[in-house]
């Protein structure tokens, strides 16, 4: 039975399918996207490569091996199921048939842009040769004269090669512009050229009309305003609210509706903006449409497609097959008057015609998967729209090509300017593929140092030769930053680099045989007192990676992330549920007081307290919708009255603190710690601690030498007395339960003692140890110890500053020392 080739968005699918089913994987699976693509990019190099199913097994290093080589099996077995098969799948095939001479080739070969061949590609040629001549395209080369000239910075150089393109097209010249940084130029180019050429075209009438240059690089369809617009209509049809900014955006538009009643949909514009909260339910949309002095009178046409919007709301809740979804989204558009389905012009027909090609291949996936949610389908739309470019196709002759260095041409020029050589630029940054382990990869020759530079180095000669006159530029710095030419620039100039008179080109006079590298880990000692702000979790940091605590607490870096004012926090509910325990506890401060109410008097005081502080912070809150706050008072009842229920089990008990405040010193450090409760039992005082999300074991959290040391900190300073033990009180699960550790596991049913642990004889032992840890911490953080130290990379999963710390390239280092 003959297979069915996959494209590379349906293998990429695929891919995402495959590690959806895995039920193994700890990968956070938001990110879906970027794991299908570098999982399909594994699989392209394990291919193009030849590296059999052996070597990957008997490499398998790491989680991430052992997860792609899973997610592989499951790939294979679906593209078996269903007869379909990648494009170097169909390679090895073809391999296979040529050399037994199953399949005849009757024709000599000529092999076109074959300079860098994979083995793969190897085999096949070599296999042909078996039954015919194979010729291979040689591209004539023109001599070049080839200048070097230096900019101040990338602005400048863009600045100097559209001046350079105006002299050369007064000559009546065609011309050739090449860069490595066609992406992240494009913009700028595009307008400096349209403003010395086509100064019209900034004109909107006439913003589509013919230029004098092309790119190779062409727009993906997502970006294009008419896609984009209807993109959004049919998420706002998915979702049933937005924010107000897009929302706006929307409205103010006129590629949809009646364009007629555009300037009184700024009077319903206006009235969003009065208002404070964040997202505006389709439902609320109409409601205020309604309101607003007559204008739903004004608006016929409007209020009609924005009813159509509701209804498409309530319609799209089933899953459906893909070309279903797109017959869908044909007749809501058509419904709301969408000008994409109306092109008015050329430039509106092409890219309806692009349009109407993604539409059609996504109604084929049917063949691949089952029916999907609407949001599915919009994700799987977007990721094709954001791969899929378009040009508008202008008539005419174009003067000058401008292409990225991965593109091919074989036309000769009269000039050619290649732009944008500096180091960061070209060659491109080394990047191993996380799923082939490190050494399969070097032993392949996939990605070295020396491939690398070899491969960039005749990909800028080819370029060098494409006319006989050849300017090569590059910038001195990137805002206050000194930039450096790539070092594979020096072989292709013979003389001294034409530099900006205005601008004074200081050579780099290092000695590289002299230079002596050293270990910058080391801040300034602190000798001054001073708060610790983190509290805890500076000295975790600390002994987890000393870096990490420098970073985030005494440089104070951390992420950038918008405040989520419209949903309840992780910590808006652990807050929840400290504030309720603790006024409960300050009420009944025993187990006796407690085991005296009645059932229903318990559930009614925990429904009370409840509820109060429910009601406190919906007022806080106000942009965060009442119905999740009721949820959570629901939530919140239930688990406190089951862990009420499970510390009555536990026998006599007497609550002596909660929420205690308590300032700690250490050196220079001073501490200002908070904890949840302190119990007596029989004389022996207890620290408890709630934690209402995932908890982690008795080891993680007691007898680490690394990481936690909340529970330790308490156990050390809660109290002027002895501590006898310390506790986890697992609130938010099905089974509520203690994790702790003391002097006797009978204080408190379900924690251990210090024999549980071979390392520790006794409870005074555990004190001691855990002593020692937090002293070392606060010493080392004290003496400014800064280095990137870690034990496992899995301790870092809270860390807010890895990207400063280089975490890939510290792995990489001890991959390599291991080898």
């Amino acid at each position: 039975m003959p297979f069915r080739v996959l494209n590379g968005i349906e293998e990429k699918l695929l891919w995402e399918s495959s590690i959806k089913q895995y039920k193994k994987s700890s990968f956070d699976l938001s990110n879906i996207e970027s794991l299908s693509e570098t999982a399909g990019q594994a699989n392209l190099l394990i291919d193009q490569f030849l590296i059999n199913e052996n070597t990957l097994k008997s490499e398998e290093r790491s989680e991430e091996h052992a997860f792609f080589n899973a997610w592989r099996l499951i790939f294979k077995k679906y593209c078996n199921d269903k007869n379909i098969i990648t494009f170097n799948g169909l390679i090895k095939i073809a391999i296979e048939h040529i050399t037994s001479k199953d399949m005849s080739i009757d024709c000599p070969i000529h092999f076109v842009n074959f300079d860098f061949r994979t083995p793969i590609e190897e085999s096949f040629i070599n296999a042909c040769q078996t039954q015919i001549d194979v010729t291979f395209f040689e591209d004539t080369k023109i001599k070049p004269s080839i200048e070097s000239r230096i900019f101040l910075n990338e602005e400048h150089e863009c600045m100097q090669v559209v001046e350079w393109c105006r002299n050369q097209i007064e000559q009546n010249k065609k011309i050739l512009i090449v860069t490595p940084q066609l992406d992240q130029i494009i913009d700028r180019l595009t307008s400096l050229l349209d403003k010395t050429f086509h100064p019209e075209s900034f004109t909107p009438s006439l913003s589509q009309e013919k230029r004098i240059y092309q790119f190779s690089l062409n727009t993906p369809l997502f970006h294009l305003p008419m896609i984009y617009l209807n993109i959004k209509l049919i998420e706002f049809g998915a979702r049933g609210f937005f924010n107000i900014k897009d929302l706006k955006n929307i409205l103010c538009h006129n590629g949809w509706s009646n364009d007629q009643e555009l300037f009184l949909r700024y009077r319903l514009i206006h009235q969003l903006e009065r208002k404070r909260r964040g997202n505006v339910s389709i439902h609320e949309l109409i409601e205020i449409l309604e309101t607003t002095g007559g204008l739903v009178h004004l608006t016929p046409s409007l209020m009609k497609h924005l009813d159509q919007i509701q209804v498409s709301h309530h319609e799209w809740r089933e899953k459906r097959a893909p070309s279903a979804w797109i017959k869908t989204f044909d007749a809501y558009l058509k419904n709301i008057q969408s000008s994409l389905l109306n092109p008015r012009d050329g430039y509106e027909e092409g890219v309806y015609e692009a349009w109407k090609k993604i539409t059609e291949t996504v109604s084929s996936l049917d063949r691949l998967t089952d029916e999907i949610s609407i949001q599915d389908m919009l994700d799987t739309l977007q990721y094709y729209l954001k791969k899929t470019t378009h040009q508008h196709q202008h008539e005419g002759v174009f003067k000058i090509d401008i292409l990225g260095f991965h593109e091919i041409t074989y036309e000769t020029y009269d000039a050619t300017w290649i732009m944008n050589l500096n180091e960061h630029n070209w060659p491109t940054p080394q990047q191993f593929n996380p799923f082939i382990p490190i050494k399969i990869q070097h032993d392949c020759h996939i990605n070295t140092h020396e491939k690398r530079h070899l491969h960039a180095t005749n990909i800028l000669d080819k370029f060098t030769h494409t006319s006989a006159l050849v300017t090569l530029s590059y910038a001195k710095k990137m805002g206050e930053e000194d930039i450096f030419p790539s070092p594979i620039l020096y072989p292709f100039i013979s003389s001294k680099p034409h530099e900006d008179i205005n601008f004074n080109y200081k050579k780099n006079t290092f000695n590289h045989d002299v230079i002596e590298y050293i270990e910058d880990n080391t801040s300034i000692k602190i000798d001054v007192a001073q708060t610790a702000k983190s509290g805890i979790k500076l000295l975790e940091a600390q002994s987890i990676c000393p870096a990490w605590a420098f970073y985030e607490f005494r440089l104070g870096a951390k992420r950038l992330e918008d405040e989520d004012e419209e949903n309840l926090t992780t910590r808006l509910r652990g807050n929840l549920f400290h504030k309720t325990l603790e006024q409960f506890w300050m009420e009944y401060k025993s187990s006796f007081l407690v085991s005296a109410l009645s059932k229903d008097e318990l559930s009614k005081k925990i429904q009370d307290i409840a509820h109060k502080n429910i009601s406190a912070e919906k007022k806080k809150y106000p942009r965060i919708l009442p119905e999740f706050f009721n949820i959570e008072e629901i939530r919140l009842i239930n688990y406190l009255e089951n862990w009420i229920q499970f510390e009555l089990k536990r026998g006599d008990f007497e609550v002596k603190e909660t929420e205690k405040n308590i300032p700690i010193h250490l050196g220079c450090l001073n501490f200002n710690i908070k904890i949840d409760r302190i119990d007596e039992v029989n004389q022996n005082k207890i620290v408890i601690d709630y934690k209402s999300g995932a908890t982690k074991t008795l080891n993680e959290w007691f007898l680490n030498t690394y990481g936690e040391l909340q529970m330790p900190f308490y156990a050390l300073f809660a109290s002027d007395k002895p501590i006898d033990a310390i506790a986890i009180g697992v609130i938010n699960s099905s089974k509520p339960q203690w994790v702790g550790i003391g002097r006797d596991m009978e204080l408190l049913k379900g924690i251990k003692d210090a024999s549980c642990s071979a390392q520790y004889q006794s409870w005074d032992e555990l004190l001691a140890f855990w002593r020692y840890r937090i002293n070392d911490a606060a010493k080392s953080y004290e003496l400014g110890d800064a280095a990137v130290r870690f034990a496992r990379e899995k301790d870092m999963t809270y860390c807010h500053v890895k990207p400063i710390l280089r975490l890939p390239e510290r792995t990489l280092q001890f991959e390599k020392t291991k080898q």
